[in-house]
């Protein structure tokens, strides 16, 4: 998965509940395609399960959500709404920076 694969599926993905630390993702659900398969959707995960502060990610495929568990302190908060919404913010730039660092940026 490419990096604008990313954005891309990122951006087809909303936030249907967030605290500090724990966040809930409806994915695929804003885009007029939504994720472009199980494939791109198992690459998203595997990114996100490797970025620094993140605790945990579990997926509820048959509701097309996930559960993030992460580490407010090392991620802000604000960054996931920003990400998730587009906007290029410091919080949003430090996930995509974590996605690159997860080793897998560009495949």
């Amino acid at each position: 998965m490419t990096d604008e694969e990313l954005l891309l599926a990122l951006q087809a993905c909303r936030i249907a509940h967030h605290i500090p630390g724990r966040l809930r993702v409806k994915l695929g659900t804003t885009g007029p395609e939504g994720l472009p398969g199980p494939a791109e959707a198992s690459a998203l995960l595997e990114r996100l399960r490797a970025v620094e502060g993140v605790r945990s990610v579990s997926v509820n495929a048959l509701a097309r959500s996930c559960t993030v568990d992460y580490q407010p302190a090392v991620l802000p908060p604000a960054g996931w709404e920003d990400l998730l919404a587009g906007r290029r913010s410091e919080g949003a730039e430090r996930l995509l920076a974590g996605f690159a660092l997860a080793g897998l940026s560009g495949e």
